[in-house]
């Protein structure tokens, strides 16, 4: 195998754990939830677009319609996720808000087995390769690298230059002070989590056009809550460097041992980094003070 061939794999894994990386990250920096729900979202969205799209016949236009539905479909989870929370969390205990992201990943994973039986498809994505200095490589892969690359550096840049963005960092540092600031956190936040939840839905429509989509597959999303751990819980750019970490150390276990031992990765990798460095790659440290 071509040592390109070979980037190119752990690019395209690591853009679809940086996708799960970064919706938990967003919702545990601004709620301080960990969102436990990010693999079934995004299988369950997996699963619609492969449906809709064969429904509508295929082609481009299919697939357009087919991603509306499964975005929505992910952001209309992303909301109630929002309103339960705002619910059931009014206290302020955000044990029970990740609890209740436990409590959704549990439903759609029924609703997985309900609906589609638990069964494994394949997403009609047309598969072919180009050759580049020799090295065939996967047009599926190329473009999750580019495309997801691309949207990915656009989250960021809004997160931290525009004015939603720096807005909603107030909101993360302090709610109270944000609100008397006049800026609208509770909308905010419901935005956090539709964005979290359509960034899911993304992570396992790429999770699925690499490999398949099943009920077992919402598994990945666990690397990237594993990389977002890596990454400090509370830096976009630690769960980039997290996700990159995974997807390294999971491609060359597959590659030099046997693919049934990149399911240890994330295990090893989090104990390895709670071992050595705590605070995560990102170096962020959380203070809490009581008054």
């Amino acid at each position: 195998m071509n040592l390109l061939s070979i980037s190119l794999d752990m690019l395209s894994s690591a853009v679809t754990y940086a996708m799960f990386a970064l919706a938990v990250v967003l919702a545990y920096r601004t709620s301080r939830v960990l969102m436990f729900c990010v693999g079934e979202i995004g299988m369950t969205s997996a699963y619609v677009l492969r449906d809709v799209w064969q429904w509508s016949g295929g082609g481009a236009a299919g697939f357009m319609l087919a991603a509306v539905v499964a975005l929505g479909v992910a952001a209309l989870a992303g909301w109630v996720l929002y309103a339960l929370l705002r619910r059931l969390s009014a206290t302020g205990d955000h044990f029970v808000g990740t609890v209740v992201t436990i409590a959704a990943s549990i439903f759609f994973d029924g609703l997985m087995s309900a609906v589609w039986g638990g069964q494994t498809v394949q997403l009609p994505f047309p598969h072919g390769a180009v050759l580049v200095g020799g090295a065939s490589l996967s047009l599926l892969s190329l473009a999750i690298v580019l495309i997801g690359g691309a949207l990915l550096a656009a989250l960021l840049l809004v997160f931290y230059r525009s004015r939603a963005g720096i807005e909603l960092q107030a909101v993360a540092g302090n709610w109270q002070l944000a609100v008397l600031m006049g800026i609208p956190a509770a909308r905010r936040l419901s935005t956090v989590w539709i964005v979290a939840s359509m960034l899911s839905a993304v992570g396992g429509i790429c999770s699925g056009a690499i490999s398949a989509v099943s009920s077992s597959g919402a598994a990945v999303g666990f690397s990237g809550i594993v990389a977002a751990i890596m990454g400090g819980l509370t830096s976009p750019l630690g769960a980039l460097a997290g996700a990159l970490v995974m997807a390294v150390g999971e491609n060359l276990t597959s590659l030099y041992f046997d693919a049934r031992y990149s399911v240890a990765v994330p295990v090893l990798l989090l104990v390895l980094l709670l071992a050595l460095r705590p605070a995560g790659l990102s170096g962020r440290i959380e203070r809490i003070s009581r008054t």
